[in-house]
C-alpha cells in the first residue's frame, strides 16, 4: 500500500494506524457484503416470480431490506474514516448500484409501490452522499475519473427509472395515465368490423401505444386517425413477414407473446377497477376468443396456458420490475442503460487491473476492489442478457418489425433479419415453475411446526406463528393431464360454470352424491373439504390394492395426450392433485377463494379440531389406518355436520361404485369443474392474485385470467350458470 494511495486525515497520528487498518478491513467486509447482496438481488430476484420456494423469497426480502441499512452504515464509516483511500470512490458507487441497479426487482411488495415517495427521498439522500465521496476521493486517480463518473451517471438514471416505474405502477397513476386510455379505447373497439378468433381479425386489443391514446384522445380511439404508434393484436397477426409467418411454429409463438402483452392490459383494468367494455358490449366475441381461438387446434392445452403464463409475467413486471418503463416510455433506448453500465464497469475493471499489475498485488484494498468490480461487471452483463432475452424486448422488436414494412422484405435486409432473428431466439427462464401446492387434511391435522414457532419467538413475532394442523406437502408438477381435465371441463361448460353438480349428472351419479355439493358460496369451502377428505380416502384405498394400477402415481408431464379415455391412474392422479391443491388454497391462500378468508380459516380450524378430537383417530399416525377407521365408522358415531365426517360418508358412497374407472372419472371431473368454479372473483378481490404473483404464482390465477378473457367475470350464485 503506497503513500500515494492513502493519506492521513487532518489531526491523525501514526498511533491511530492500527485502528485505521482494522477499520479498513471492516469497511471492506461491508462492501463485500453489499456486492453479495447485489448478486442475490440480480440472480435470485429474476427467480422470484417463477418460484414459490419460501427460503428463496426470504433471502431476496432479507437482501432487499438490509441493503438500505448496509449502504447507510458503510457510507457513514467511509466519511468518518481516519485515512482516505482512493478506492472509497469505487466502493461508494458499488453501494449505490446495490440500491438502484437491479432492473428485475423494483419492489418486493405492492405497498412499497404506492409509497414510492419515501423511496425517492431515501435514494436522493444516499445519492448525494455518494456524489460527495466520489468528488472527494475519486479525483486522486485520473484513470478512474471517466469510468467512475460514467457509472455514477448511469446509476442515477437507473434510479430515476426505478422511481418513475414505481410511480407509474402506483394506484393513482395507474388509473389516470396507464389504464384509463385503454379502457376508453376498448369502449369503441367493439363497434368495428366482424371478428375471427382464428385469424384475430377484428380483435384490436392494444399491444402498445398508450402515450398516443392519451395524446390524440378520441381521434385515436374512434379510428378517425391512423396512428402508427398504436399497435394492435390484429396488426401483429396480419403480418406475414418471414419472422412472423403463420406457417412456422416459432412465428406463431412470437405473435402469441404480443397477444399475451395485449391480454395483460385487460387484467390491469380489472386491478384498477375499470369495467371490461368489450365483455359488456359483446360477450360472444370474448367468448369466441377463448373457445374458438386460444382453445382451437391440436395443442390447445399447451397454447392456452403458455399465453396466460407469459401474460401474467407481463403483469408481474408492471408492478415489481422496471421493464415496463424501459420498453413503453423509452423503448428506442431501452438497452442503452444496461449497455452503458456494462461498458463503464468493464472500463473501470480494466483500469483497476492495469494498476494492480503495476502494484504487483501488494495493495490489498486495490486487490479487493478489483475482485469486487469483476463480480459487479459480471452481474451487469447478466442483467443485460436478461434484458435481451425478456419478452418485453421481444415485443419491442416485433413491434418495430411489424410497423416498418421494409424489414419484412426479403433480399435487402438479410442482415437485419439475421440480427432480429438471433435476438428473438434468446431464451430466459419460464415465468412460472408450473407446480401445484399440496395439503392433506387427514395427513397433517395433527402436525406441529416447531421450527416455524421457534422462528416466531426468536424474531420477536416478525415471522408469523404456524397455525395448528397446517403443514405444506411437497409441490407436484402441473401435469398435462391436469391441464387437459380442466380445459375439457371448460369446453364442455361453454363458459357456464357449475359447482361440480353438472359433472355428477354427466356421470350418472347425481342422485347418489349431489348432497355433497355446495348449495351456496357460504357452504363452498365446507364442500371442498368434504370432497377432499373423500378423495384422500379413496386414493389411499387405491394405493393399497396389490395391482399395477394401485401403485403410487406421480403427477408428471407428458409430451402428448392421447385421445383415448383417461386411465384409472391418470384420473386418480388428476383428482388427487387437484383435491390437495384446493385444500392447500383453503389452508394457505384463502384470499384467492370465494368468501372471506376468515370464514375459510374458521371452517378449516374446526375441521382440524374435529379430526384431533375424534377418539378412534387419536394415536393413529399411518394414513392407511386413519382411512380404514373412517371407512368403518358409522355415520352416527361422529358429528355428521363437519367435513371429516361427511367426507368419510361420501367416501363410502364412492366406494360403492364398483367400476373403478367410473369412480375416478367422477372424482376427476368433479375437481376439474370445481377448480373452474372457484376461480372467478370480483375486481376488489383481484389484488390478491397480484400479490400471489410475487410469491411465485398460483394455478388458480391462471384459470382466473383465462376465464376473464372468456368473459366469465363472476361466479354464478347458484352454482349452475355463468354470470
Amino acid at each position: 500500500m503506497d503513500a500515494d494511495d492513502v493519506a492521513l486525515a487532518p489531526g491523525t497520528t501514526p498511533s491511530h494506524r492500527r485502528h485505521s487498518i482494522s477499520q479498513l478491513v471492516y469497511i471492506t467486509v461491508l462492501i463485500s457484503a453489499g456486492v453479495l447482496a447485489m448478486f442475490l438481488l440480480h440472480v435470485l430476484g429474476s427467480l422470484r416470480r417463477r418460484s414459490s420456494n419460501k427460503a428463496l423469497h426470504a433471502v431476496v426480502l432479507g437482501a432487499y431490506t438490509l441493503s438500505y441499512l448496509l449502504v447507510s452504515y458503510s457510507l457513514g464509516l467511509m466519511q468518518d474514516s481516519e485515512e482516505y483511500f482512493n478506492e472509497f470512490a469505487v466502493w461508494a458507487v458499488c453501494l449505490l448500484m446495490l440500491l438502484g441497479g437491479t432492473d428485475n426487482l423494483m419492489a418486493c411488495k405492492l405497498d412499497e409501490v404506492d409509497n414510492w415517495k419515501s423511496f425517492h427521498v431515501r435514494h436522493l439522500f444516499k445519492g448525494a452522499l455518494v456524489v460527495l465521496i466520489v468528488a472527494v476521493y475519486g479525483g486522486e486517480v485520473d484513470e478512474y475519473q471517466k469510468p467512475l463518473w460514467g457509472i455514477l451517471c448511469v446509476n442515477i438514471l437507473q434510479s430515476c427509472v426505478r422511481i418513475k416505474s414505481m410511480r407509474d405502477a402506483s394506484k393513482s397513476n395507474l388509473l389516470s395515465k396507464n389504464v384509463k386510455p385503454i379502457s376508453d379505447y376498448m369502449k369503441s373497439e367493439d363497434k368495428r368490423q366482424l371478428s375471427s378468433a382464428v385469424t384475430m381479425k377484428g380483435y384490436r386489443y392494444v399491444v402498445a401505444g398508450e402515450p398516443s391514446l392519451r395524446k390524440h384522445g378520441k381521434e385515436a380511439m374512434d379510428g378517425s386517425r391512423d396512428d402508427k404508434e398504436i399497435t394492435t393484436v390484429e396488426q401483429i397477426y396480419e403480418c406475414e413477414g418471414s419472422l412472423l409467418s403463420s406457417e412456422s411454429k416459432r412465428g406463431m409463438r412470437l405473435k402469441d407473446i404480443c397477444l399475451s402483452m395485449a391480454l395483460s392490459k385487460m387484467l390491469n383494468r380489472r386491478f384498477a377497477g375499470f369495467e371490461l367494455a368489450e365483455v359488456k358490449a359483446n360477450r360472444q366475441k370474448t367468448n369466441d376468443f377463448v373457445f374458438q381461438g386460444l382453445l382451437a387446434g391440436d395443442n390447445k392445452y399447451e397454447r392456452a396456458f403458455r399465453v396466460i403464463e407469459v401474460e401474467l409475467g407481463f403483469v408481474y413486471d408492471l408492478y415489481y420490475t422496471r421493464y415496463p418503463f424501459l420498453y413503453q416510455k423509452i423503448r428506442h433506448f431501452a438497452l442503452g442503460l444496461p449497455v452503458a453500465m456494462v461498458t463503464f464497469c468493464s472500463w473501470l475493471t480494466y483500469e483497476l487491473s492495469e494498476k494492480h499489475k503495476i502494484k504487483q498485488g501488494e495493495d490489498i484494498p486495490l486487490t479487493a476492489t478489483l475482485c469486487l468490480m469483476a463480480v459487479v461487471t459480471f452481474l451487469e452483463a447478466f442483467q443485460l442478457y436478461l434484458h435481451m432475452a425478456s419478452d418485453w424486448f421481444k415485443v419491442a422488436l416485433i413491434r418495430g418489425y411489424v410497423t416498418r414494412r421494409y424489414l419484412q422484405r426479403s433480399g435487402c435486409t438479410c442482415f437485419s433479419h439475421m440480427v432480429i432473428g438471433l435476438v428473438l431466439r434468446l431464451k430466459a427462464l419460464r415465468p412460472w415453475e408450473s407446480k401445484l401446492g399440496q395439503y392433506s387434511l387427514l395427513e397433517k391435522y395433527n402436525s406441529t411446526r416447531y421450527r416455524s414457532n421457534c422462528c416466531h419467538v426468536i424474531t420477536l413475532f416478525l415471522v408469523d406463528k404456524a397455525k395448528k394442523g397446517r403443514k405444506r406437502g411437497d409441490l407436484v408438477k402441473l401435469s398435462i393431464q391436469v391441464k387437459q381435465a380442466v380445459i375439457d371441463s371448460l369446453i364442455r361448460s361453454k363458459g357456464q360454470l357449475a359447482n361440480g353438480a353438472r359433472s355428477l349428472e354427466d356421470n350418472g351419479v347425481h342422485e347418489l352424491l349431489s348432497w355433497a355439493c355446495a348449495a351456496s358460496d357460504e357452504t363452498l369451502i365446507h364442500s371442498i373439504l368434504v370432497w377432499h377428505v373423500a378423495t384422500t380416502i379413496c386414493k389411499n384405498q387405491l394405493d393399497a390394492e396389490p395391482t399395477k394400477g394401485a401403485k403410487q402415481i406421480a403427477v408428471e408431464d407428458s409430451s402428448a395426450v392421447g385421445t383415448a379415455a383417461p386411465s384409472v391412474q391418470d384420473s386418480s392422479a388428476v383428482a388427487s392433485s387437484l383435491s390437495q391443491y384446493c385444500a392447500y388454497l383453503v389452508a394457505f391462500s384463502p384470499d384467492l377463494l370465494p368468501g372471506h378468508s376468515y370464514d375459510s380459516e374458521s371452517i378449516l380450524d374446526q375441521s382440524i379440531e374435529d379430526a384431533r378430537s375424534f377418539a378412534p383417530l387419536k394415536g393413529t399416525k399411518k394414513m392407511k389406518d386413519k382411512c380404514k377407521i373412517l371407512l368403518s365408522t358409522s355415520d352416527t358415531s361422529i358429528n355428521d355436520n363437519h367435513p371429516v365426517a361427511q367426507g368419510a360418508r361420501l367416501a363410502r358412497q364412492l366406494m360403492e361404485i364398483q367400476d373403478k374407472a367410473l369412480r375416478w372419472k367422477v372424482l376427476s371431473d368433479f375437481w376439474a369443474e370445481m377448480m373452474l368454479y372457484v376461480a372467478p372473483c370480483d375486481d376488489g378481490q383481484a389484488r390478491a392474485h397480484l400479490e400471489a404473483l410475487a410469491r411465485g404464482g398460483e394455478f388458480i390465477t391462471h384459470l382466473w385470467a383465462l376465464l376473464t378473457h372468456a368473459g366469465v367475470l363472476k361466479r354464478p350464485p347458484n352454482g349452475s350458470e355463468a354470470a
